[in-house]
């Protein structure tokens, strides 16, 4: 007898025991500018990070699982979601946890995954050369500031 090919749904290394409900939502925004006379013009879009609301039960090594979970939210760490669907960059911005006398042993929970974009920095060479002479020479090379990983900071006025 052929034995049923079954998805494990986990979260991160958590394999989740039973999701009731997986609900992705992937919101948008839209500018409103109020016009003398009619109605509001719109003249951009730009979508938000989705977001996943996840329901069920933990039921196999519960206290376990509920302080994977909560470490991760802690630390931020972005997480891989598999279930019906697939869904990297994510991270835990909400935990519920019910812990009801219908499921002694484990929890019930709903969970709230957001999804995070992260920026890359890029590095660039930047030659300074000389006005007059149309070359890099070591007068113009000094008078350019040291790379530094500060980022870019406002100037305070007075």
């Amino acid at each position: 007898m052929a034995r049923a090919n079954t998805t494990r749904i986990k979260l991160g290394d958590v394999v989740m025991d039973a999701v009731v409900k997986e609900n992705p939502s992937f919101d948008a925004e839209v500018t409103q500018k109020p016009v003398e006379k009619g109605e509001d013009v719109s003249d951009h879009m730009q979508t938000k990070p989705y977001t996943i609301q996840l329901s069920g039960s933990m039921v196999n090594d519960a206290p376990a699982k509920i302080q994977t979970l909560l470490s991760y939210q802690k630390e931020a760490k972005l997480l891989k979601y598999v279930g019906r669907g697939i869904y990297t960059d994510m991270v835990i911005t909400k935990l519920e946890t019910d812990h009801a006398v219908g499921n002694a042993k484990g929890f019930d929970y709903n969970i709230t995954l957001s999804h995070v974009k992260i920026a890359k920095p890029e590095t660039f060479e930047v030659n300074v050369k000389n006005p007059k002479t149309k070359k890099q020479d070591a007068k113009t090379a000094t008078k350019v500031k040291k790379k530094t990983n500060a980022g870019r900071k406002q100037v305070k006025r007075r």
